[in-house]
């Protein structure tokens, strides 16, 4: 079974479309997305003339076997995320400046400065409203975790140090307590796949620096609790893209939506 991962897709509905037309030509089983579908970066970004949530979110919904929701997606539909990695959001958040929330979080939490803003449908809303922050279904007896980012902050929402071993180490746990081995995440924008994998003791948790990052490719998925972060998907001028795992050889391949622009890391 080929499962197809796509993330961070920002409104850029282009390369939205050419992934998908990608994914169709390998024959993939599933399509699942990790969330951040809205936000368009503008201070970054230069796909403003392909920027159409309306047609993002229509299209994820005709294709996709399973969808969840990322930071940006949260803060368009003015929600409060369900994992919130030990913030407590004061009641009048959205009611805030974008300086009154980086003082009152102390920097914890993104201000989304760099984003557009946007109208949806009633319907689009409560779409990505309605979208779990995490799901663990199982393809070929084969158990995968899916969220945008890291347990306790599944949506990314709140600002997260994934390179501290200690607190990588609680979404790890939480992978055992599910009993899963591999979850894939989104959010980093990594160009090509970034790997980690459960720190073995407690004087490698000091001394973990989270992700070993790979260029695009096919990598062997190992057989013990690791925790891999794919590509986005938006073209903001890094080397975007999504990935396929195969269960029948049991490996992962980045796969790159400008070829033009790919290198060796």
């Amino acid at each position: 079974m080929k499962i197809a991962i796509i993330s961070d897709i920002h409104e850029d509905v282009a390369s939205l479309k050419k992934a998908l037309a990608m994914i169709e030509r390998e024959k993939c089983d599933h399509i699942v997305c990790l969330g951040d579908t809205l936000g368009y970066p503008f201070l970054r970004a230069r796909y403003e003339k392909n920027r159409n949530v309306s047609e993002c979110i229509s299209l994820l919904k005709s294709y996709c076997t399973l969808v969840v929701k990322g930071n940006h997606d949260l803060f368009h539909v003015q929600k409060f995320p369900d994992f919130k990695s030990g913030y407590s959001f004061p009641k009048n958040w959205y009611d805030l400046s974008p300086e009154e929330k980086t003082e009152t979080s102390k920097g914890k939490v993104w201000n989304y400065t760099d984003d557009l803003p946007m109208i949806l449908k009633e319907k689009e809303a409560g779409y990505i409203a309605s979208l779990p922050e995490f799901a663990i279904p199982e393809f070929d007896n084969l158990g995968i975790l899916f969220s945008h980012f890291f347990y306790p902050n599944f949506t990314g929402y709140v600002s997260f140090e994934h390179k501290n071993g200690r607190k990588a180490q609680q979404h790890f746990s939480f992978l055992k307590k599910n009993n899963v081995r591999i979850s894939i995440c989104g959010h980093l924008h990594i160009e090509g796949l970034g790997v980690c994998f459960e720190p073995e003791d407690k004087f490698m948790m000091k001394l973990f620096n989270g992700f070993n990052y790979y260029s695009y490719g096919e990598r062997k998925l190992k057989h013990k609790p690791s925790c891999i972060s794919i590509p986005a998907l938006a073209d903001n001028g890094q080397v975007n893209g999504f990935a396929i795992i195969d269960t029948s050889n049991f490996t992962i391949n980045a796969i790159s939506l400008n070829t033009n622009r790919r290198f060796i890391m």
